[in-house]
């Protein structure tokens, strides 16, 4: 039945409407110029979020900003947008734009990890000699969680403390050192990674290289399904070695129905 729900989904639980006031949060969504990501960034802005529109050129994310902003509601939002430049393909850019966020910015609850691709020419590679699918679904986007995994458990420590004099005498102890008191607590604070409904690896899990440690490449839509099945590993692990920071790895397994691909064109 959850394989029928992907291809005929039943009428949403959950919608924009749904969204709470989220003035004051910050966004950060790749590939956000176009798609899933462009409409996700519309639904954030609506609801007063401060959403930074990741593409890989200033113009790109300039025309997606004017498309979000026009889709608003003219009077209502107190929303903010802003582009941050990088190409996953490079991780130069990521680790550049990661600096320029954390210089603007001192919260993020939440990091959408949405952009990709799928099957590029034989034998693309990033700029720094990488595998392609590889470099872009997993290299570049652990380098940015990495870059920014100490304003994501600042933010989500920040949820665990009232406004009153308790809590804020409580947020002066908690600064004076590490705490994994966030542990049993939902901070909201969330890593987002978009992967696939197929999203598989191989029997036996990813396969690697033995002479060089670097993920072995596969033909065609194994090397795709390969990449997206990392993204679910590094979640997990993620997962796994910062439990008690309050901030949750979360895999969103996005079924495409070729067809209707085709059906847009």
């Amino acid at each position: 039945m959850s394989y029928l729900a992907q291809i005929f989904p039943p009428t949403p639980a959950f919608t924009e409407k749904s969204l709470d006031d989220l003035c004051g949060r910050v966004y950060i969504i790749t590939g956000a110029t176009s798609g899933v990501g462009l409409e996700l960034a519309k639904m954030l802005y609506a609801a007063n979020g401060t959403v930074y529109i990741c593409g890989r050129s200033q113009t790109s994310a300039d025309t997606a900003i004017s498309t979000i902003r026009d889709s608003a509601p003219k009077t209502t939002t107190q929303g903010r947008l802003k582009p941050l430049i990088f190409d996953l393909a490079d991780l130069s850019t990521v680790r550049s734009a990661a600096q320029l966020f954390l210089r603007q910015e001192q919260r993020l609850d939440v990091l959408f990890l949405n952009a990709g691709i799928m099957t590029p020419a034989p034998g693309s590679q990033t700029a720094n000699g990488y595998d392609l699918e590889l470099g872009s679904h997993c290299l570049a986007p652990f380098l940015l969680c990495k870059l920014l995994r100490p304003v994501l458990e600042v933010t989500a420590s920040w949820h665990r403390f009232s406004c009153t004099a308790e809590g804020c005498a409580e947020l002066k102890d908690h600064l004076k050192g590490p705490s994994n008191s966030v542990a049993n607590t939902d901070s909201g604070v969330r890593i987002v990674w978009v992967s696939s409904f197929i999203s598989q690896a191989p029997k036996g899990g990813v396969q690697f290289d033995e002479r060089t440690g670097a993920p072995r490449l596969l033909k065609g839509m194994e090397n795709y399904l390969q990449s997206k099945a990392g993204e679910v590993l590094l979640a997990e692990e993620w997962n796994r070695r910062y439990e008690g920071k309050g901030v949750l790895n979360v895999v969103c397994r996005v079924f495409f129905f070729p067809f209707l691909f085709f059906l847009t064109l």
